[in-house]
């Protein structure tokens, strides 16, 4: 599924809001800072997920990055969260990820101050043909996932980052691990 998706049919259930960290090499002098403000980003902030993932996720996220001043021009496109450490690590820039992601020993993470972009993770499922277990799961979903930065401003735009949890197993072993999420930018 792709979002932002706009039918009345259908149901989505924030499960889990995470806060987008700048990623970088340790041995980056930008390390120093606690935090880093947008304008660190510039010309740094050099890889992204693939733009054909989701055209409107990717061109939802350089409208932010513009808003906070910071223009985008060559990039390495990543296709999973392990790439784009990949990348990383190889020195091709900055990216954004989840806050909490874990790292490669050579990688860390700072904040971006004054911005508030978060990744957030929802279930979404046809509000009347679902199975009847479905609402249940949901909750214990809710209540199992920790709730980072809920408390963001519920009226802010909501697009797709990532559309699978890629989790490199077999397809009949993703059955077991439970219900596909599709991963939503703020």
């Amino acid at each position: 599924m792709t979002l932002p998706l706009r039918h009345p049919d259908l149901r989505i259930e924030e499960l889990r809001r995470d806060r987008l960290v700048a990623c970088l090499r340790r041995d980056d002098p930008l390390t120093a800072k606690a935090a880093l403000h947008p304008s660190d980003l510039q010309g740094n902030l050099a890889v992204l997920y693939h733009p054909q993932r989701h055209p409107d996720a990717h061109a939802r996220l350089l409208e932010l990055l513009r808003d906070a001043g910071v223009q985008i021009e060559e990039y390495s496109c990543a296709s999973h969260p392990s790439e784009m450490q990949t990348l990383v690590k190889g020195g091709h820039g900055f990216a954004l990820i989840r806050e909490g992601t874990n790292l490669d020993e050579e990688l860390t993470t700072r904040p971006i101050a004054g911005v508030d972009w978060t990744v957030d993770t929802a279930l979404i499922y046809h509000k009347v043909r679902h199975p009847k277990t479905v609402p249940i799961l949901v909750k214990r979903l809710i209540k199992q996932f920790p709730q980072n930065g809920k408390e963001t401003a519920p009226n802010k735009v909501s697009i797709s980052l990532q559309a699978s949890i890629a989790t490199g197993k077999r397809p009949s072993q993703r059955a077991k691990d439970g219900p596909v999420q599709m991963t939503l930018i703020r």
